[in-house]
């Protein structure tokens, strides 16, 4: 079998700041969403530490918003956002239609009321306006690492207790299939132009090993403010093409996250 060949960017700039696991992750939606034409004003709602956004975007985004308070600091000395907002994204504070992109990475499934961000995200798009949205899919804690184990040695069980736990303690309200996100999308009034899974089994479990292979980088985050210690160009370049395979998006038949590109619709009489 020939070897799977990847090229992506954003590995390097990841693993320069982050624990692996979020490498892994944030590398493969960086690539995947860098293909969406994203028009400005751009809002990002659940913007976090910042580092997504001052990673996959060379203009700053023109607004961001997340509801922890804590994490805006950081998000404001990377310079990813022209304009920070503390608020719910089922609540936010901005004109209807005033948005001609929103971006919602990795964080609907935490919402527990998700119908209304759904709602809200599609309030303020501009009619045309594209929504691209990435979750967890129904096969996240099926394909995890310990949980795959746990099967096929018949602990089916104790694979299902670590699935679980795994989204318990992820705050994952929601692992839901196509056909759910699709209505949830499609009761907002918003148009499904296209979807997606991404992140195949194989790069899943490496990423539930690797929550345990980056626990010392919790220490150092908690002690020093930062995840990586030494990040050398050297040991970078080489271990960024040591994970390339496992940044992949893998095929769209199957994968422990799915993507969602919509469209609020045009105003009647426009194409």
């Amino acid at each position: 079998m020939q070897r799977e060949t990847v090229s992506n960017p954003y590995i390097a700039p990841h693993l320069a700041e982050l624990p692996l696991h979020r490498v892994l992750i944030r590398s493969t939606e960086c690539l995947l969403l860098s293909e969406v034409p994203f028009e400005r004003p751009l809002l990002d709602v659940g913007s976090g530490d910042g580092h997504f956004a001052a990673t996959l975007f060379a203009k700053p985004v023109d607004v961001g918003v997340d509801p922890d308070r804590r994490v805006m600091p950081e998000a404001a000395r990377r310079g990813g956002y022209r304009s920070l907002l503390v608020a719910s994204a089922t609540a936010l504070p901005l004109g209807d239609a005033s948005f001609a992109s929103v971006l919602s990475n990795s964080t609907m499934e935490h919402i527990s009321n998700v119908d209304a961000a759904v709602a809200e995200a599609a309030r303020v798009l501009r009619p045309g306006g594209l929504l691209a949205a990435t979750f967890p899919s129904e096969h996240f804690g099926e394909y995890l690492l310990f949980a795959s184990l746990s099967r096929s040695l018949g602990l089916r069980g104790l694979g299902r207790a670590y699935e679980r736990w795994f989204n318990r303690i992820s705050n994952h309200h929601h692992v839901d299939g196509p056909n759910t996100w699709r209505q949830r999308f499609e009761a907002a009034g918003l148009e499904v132009l296209r979807w997606r899974y991404y992140f195949p089994a194989r790069n899943h479990r490496l990423f539930d090993l690797s929550h345990y292979l980056s626990a010392p980088a919790l220490l150092t985050r908690r002690l020093l403010g930062r995840w990586v210690l030494f990040p050398q160009k050297a040991r970078l370049g080489l271990l960024s093409r040591a994970l390339a395979p496992y940044c992949s998006q893998g095929p769209e038949d199957r994968g422990a996250y799915l993507f969602f590109l919509c469209r609020r619709p045009p105003a009647s009489g426009r194409t």
